[in-house]
């Protein structure tokens, strides 16, 4: 028995199989052509990306992801890309959608400063200089708040219509749209609340940055009286001590007058009674009394003692001689008359 056949046949189908399973292989693998250049890069979260993933410039893919791991808390991404191409220590990394069901590439373009130096092969682009991974179910966790404000039955209807438009139901989509109209209209109202809110807050705001000198000069006062009285404070202290002193003494003497006080105004007659009975005694006593005080302030002013001059000063003790005494006395000075001194002048 002859098995030249078979194996002729066997070997056929393995090349066959082998030439068509290799394009598979080789676009699962999506290995990078040519020479490469390792780098690695830091990241704060790469939820999405995986091993093998694209590294891409502009949009064309230029490398892979190596390997993807944790240190501390941050992740670093090792990849490489062709050797052509030339990452610059002001390269910037980021974690990119590539399509809808969630795959991600990490994507490099220049960033602003630095000197555009080329960074030699295994250089880690710091954490400063990347971009990390966007997580969508994020942004959906958003709109919790929304559906939580809305009624059930619209949530229902909703989503409802989303799964069944995922789906290929062309009906559902109207109803998608209707319903997401009706949301629209609900929001509306609130959404031009908000809108008048915005055009005042801008007025206020307006005003505030018209007056923002006055502003700055009130709060420049108010900093410089803080301050003094923070330089002041011992001083403060002390006088507030002085304060509760005096105002204690003042309890005690107004509690010991108090009795004494209220004897006065409940007498009767009072006192005034007796002022409204003699209110012209009282008008004449205080016109006289700044003059009266006058005097009595210049003859204290020395000490205390009355301090008095005497000017003039006549005793009659001969009624007979009082006509005859101004002529002796204007026949004794030389200028025929009485004479004073320059304070009785």
């Amino acid at each position: 028995m002859s098995y030249r056949t078979p194996l002729i046949g066997l070997g056929l189908f393995l090349i066959v199989s082998i030439a068509l399973t290799w394009p598979v292989l080789v676009t699962l693998q999506r290995g990078v052509n040519g020479s490469t250049t390792p780098y690695s890069a830091v990241f704060s979260d790469v939820s999405g990306l995986r091993v093998g993933d694209d590294v891409r410039m502009a949009g064309v893919r230029v490398g892979r992801i190596d390997s993807i791991e944790l240190d501390d808390t941050v992740a670093r991404v090792a990849f490489r890309i062709e050797s052509d191409q030339v990452v610059y220590d002001n390269t910037e990394a980021a974690i990119t959608y590539q399509n809808i069901i969630g795959q991600r590439y990490l994507g490099l373009s220049l960033g602003d400063g630095g000197s555009a130096t080329p960074l030699p092969a295994h250089t880690e682009i710091p954490l400063e200089r990347t971009e990390p991974s966007f997580d969508i179910s994020v942004l959906l966790n958003g709109f919790e708040p929304l559906f939580s404000v809305l009624d059930p039955e619209q949530v229902d209807e909703i989503t409802g219509a989303i799964i069944a438009a995922l789906q290929g139901d062309a009906g559902s989509v109207t109803t998608l749209v209707a319903e997401t109209s009706r949301l629209a209209e609900s929001l509306a109202e609130p959404d031009r609340i908000l809108g008048d809110i915005i055009v005042d807050l801008d007025g206020v705001i307006n005003d505030l940055a018209t007056h923002s000198g006055d502003v700055d000069s009130v709060i420049g006062s108010a900093r410089a009286i803080l301050a003094e009285l923070s330089a002041r404070r011992t001083e403060t202290i002390e006088s507030m001590d002085s304060i509760a002193t005096t105002v204690d003494r003042l309890a005690t003497l107004t509690a010991e007058i108090q009795p004494d006080l209220h004897d006065m105004l409940a007498r009767e007659p009072g006192f005034t009674e007796h002022y409204m009975d003699n209110l012209e005694e009282f008008e004449y006593f205080g016109r006289n009394l700044p003059a009266l005080l006058k005097g009595l302030a210049r003859v204290s002013q020395d000490g205390s003692y009355l301090s008095t001059y005497l000017c003039n000063f006549n005793v009659t003790l001969i009624p007979a001689l009082s006509n005859v005494i101004p002529t002796l006395v204007a026949q004794a000075t030389p200028e025929g008359r009485a004479t004073y001194s320059p304070v009785c002048g």
